[in-house]
């Protein structure tokens, strides 16, 4: 058994004699369960001990092991806790620095605390004193750092700061006493409270003007109470305060106090005039016009002059007479069906202008836009017609090539347009072209096109002579149109399409895309011999020129690889021969067809493309799947039904 695995059972042992005697067993203190009685046979757990593993003695005695400290237990095994002369125990303790005082060590629940008349450092105060006996007197600014003071007006907080035992507030702004500024000087929360520095008297003392009390308001002293100068007036009092009364009246030329004080001329409808303290008038207000020349009624006509006669209801020049020897203005309009109205005055309405039956008006009489379609300018802007924007503009007769353009002219009812187009020309058979040849408003349908019939296992197809190109596709440009495919020669390709899109063209002419049976059917089956490419002729071996492919340069001329995409049929010896002119063109080279899905989402490109090597032009090569999103410039397709 190791020394470890012993001490464990030792524990063991330890802990069973604690719990089956109930004597005081420490940590300090071993086989003591029986007292010290029993013999070293082995039949007694708790002989296994430490001591009697370690001596072979075979004694069941106390054994001490600790010496007695204060520390709540009992340490030397003598039954008392804490007992006799303990360590460190009646030592001096603590300091004398300072207001404290050393005492001894005494042991107090099992702890040492300095006791003795011992006084302890405390917490550190502003006081002048070393509260915490370092020998520093009010070290660490105790109490400081506090916000102090406070922020109300122009008060700013400070910071408590310990100086000489006291508690000092500094950097902060303190209160003032309050000025007269319009600030709170004192941070009381009021401005310029208790009037500082107001009080004395103020004002002129002169004539009206009493003296008043300077009084701090708005942060400025106002002279409160003080009798105010007034401009002066004829009263016999001096007004304006200065030493004079009614100085500046004027009795025999003054309208307010003509002759006397209060007086005023004023005569009705007048302006009056004092002359030598006599009223009179000096003129008419606006209006009215003095008569008789008697200031006792004033201006006594009412008649507001505004100077020559104009067409207004009003006697303008005050003659008696009303809107006379007037001459008409040019204010009628003179274009159109106006032409030579002259403007009536109407009194108060003023000037009117009453136009003749083939003018458009309103009930007002005003001109509004004209409403009838007959050559004539009836709202006089220049314009016959204007009303109907689209006179005079192209219009057409029938549909497709069979359209005749004419014009919008005014119909026999003078109410509206009708197209002076003839009648529409005949139309002609409908061709894959993107054009209503046939001049019925349907774009290609039933078109005369390329198929070929094939056969095979899966019985009798027509399968397109030619990659299938746009309607609107030239031998220049690809086109745009896509509501259906076209099977004809010299033009360019339907290419960067989706299998889904391929598969919507071919459905709308009522077929689909070629199986890969039904496609290399077309490829490898000739006339005479099974082919390996889509030759015309000696179709079992690899001809570069042939075919469209990666050999093929468009300019031999020039260095590098040129490889282009070529219009429908191009290359006249690029075709699956099935006998006279039944020929499918392009299976090998040009662009990879699409062909019918193998399962959802994979999809087999066949007949390789104009950048590809021989072998990928083979009529059996199988070109890697694509997933409905793919598409690539040299991916086109062709249909089979």
């Amino acid at each position: 058994m190791t020394r470890a695995a012993r001490f464990l059972l030792w524990l063991s042992v330890v802990s069973v004699a604690a719990l089956s005697t109930g004597c005081d067993v420490t940590p300090y203190c071993l086989n003591c369960a029986d007292g010290g009685l029993g013999t070293m046979d082995g039949t007694d757990p708790r002989d296994l001990g430490p001591l009697n593993i370690v001596d072979g003695n075979g004694l069941d005695s106390c054994v001490r092991t600790g010496v007695e400290v204060c520390d709540g237990m009992d340490n030397d095994c003598d039954g008392q806790i804490d007992n006799g002369l303990l360590p460190m125990e009646g030592q001096v303790c603590g300091t004398n620095e300072g207001p404290c005082q050393q005492g001894t060590f005494e042991c107090v629940s099992g702890h040492l605390v300095c006791g003795g008349g011992a006084i302890s450092p405390m917490s550190e105060s502003c006081n002048m004193i070393d509260d915490d006996c370092d020998g520093v007197i009010d070290d660490g600014d105790p109490g400081g750092g506090a916000p102090c003071g406070n922020d109300v007006g122009d008060c700013v907080h400070g910071i408590t700061v310990c100086s000489e035992g006291h508690l000092d507030c500094t950097g902060g702004v303190p209160m003032v006493d309050e000025l007269c500024d319009g600030r709170d000087n004192d941070c009381d929360g009021n401005i310029d409270n208790g009037n500082p520095g107001g009080g004395a008297a103020c004002g002129e003392g002169i004539g009206e003007c009493a003296l008043g009390t300077e009084r701090c308001i708005g942060g400025d002293f106002v002279c409160l109470g003080a009798g105010v100068p007034s401009p002066e007036r004829c009263d016999e009092i001096d007004n304006n305060c200065n030493g004079d009364i009614d100085e500046t009246f004027d009795l025999a030329t003054d309208v307010r106090n003509c002759g006397e004080c209060d007086n005023a001329c004023a005569p009705a409808h007048a302006i009056g005039r004092c002359i030598a303290s006599m009223c009179g008038i000096a003129a008419c207000r606006g209006g009215y016009v003095d008569i008789n020349n008697d200031p006792e009624d004033g201006c006594e006509y009412e008649c507001d002059f505004r100077g020559a006669e104009t067409c207004n209801g009003i006697d303008d020049d005050c003659d008696m007479e009303i809107d006379e020897e007037l001459v008409p203005p040019a204010l009628c309009s003179q274009v159109g069906e106006c032409l030579g109205t002259v403007a009536e005055c109407e009194g108060d309405d003023g000037w009117a202008c009453h136009y003749g039956p083939t003018v458009t008006t309103n009930s007002a009489g005003e001109i509004i836009p004209e409403s009838d379609c007959n050559d004539l300018d009836n709202d006089c802007d220049g314009l016959a017609d204007d009303s109907f924007v689209m006179k005079g503009s192209d219009c057409t007769n029938g549909m497709g090539l069979c359209t005749v353009h004419g014009l919008q002219v005014c119909n026999e009812t003078n109410d509206g347009l009708r197209c002076d187009a003839p009648a529409p020309l005949p139309g002609s058979p409908e061709v894959c072209n993107g054009v209503d040849d046939d001049c019925d408003g349907t774009l290609d349908e039933d078109v005369a096109e390329d198929w070929v019939t094939i056969t095979g296992a899966f019985g009798t197809r027509e399968i397109y002579a030619y990659e299938a190109s746009r309607p609107d596709a030239t031998a220049m440009q690809p086109g745009a149109m896509s509501h259906r495919p076209c099977s004809l020669p010299g033009r360019v390709p339907w290419t960067n399409v989706r299998y889904p899109e391929a598969l919507a063209a071919c459905t709308a002419i009522g077929a689909r895309l070629c199986t890969e049976t039904e496609w290399e059917a077309a490829c490898t089956t000739n006339a005479s011999t099974p082919c390996v490419y889509a030759y015309g002729s000696m179709c079992t071996n690899y001809q570069p020129t042939s075919c469209n492919g990666n050999d093929l340069d468009s300019d031999p001329s020039l260095p590098l690889d040129q490889d282009e995409l070529r219009v429908t049929g191009a290359m006249s010896s690029c075709y699956a021969n099935w006998g006279g002119t039944n020929r499918i063109y392009d299976l090998s080279g040009n662009v990879k067809e699409w062909t019918q899905a193998r399962t959802s989402g994979v999809n087999p490109l066949r007949g390789g493309a104009y950048n590809n090597p021989g072998l990928a032009l083979q009529c059996t090569y199988d070109f890697t799947v694509a997933d409905d999103a793919f598409l690539f410039a040299n991916v086109g397709f062709r249909c089979c039904r």
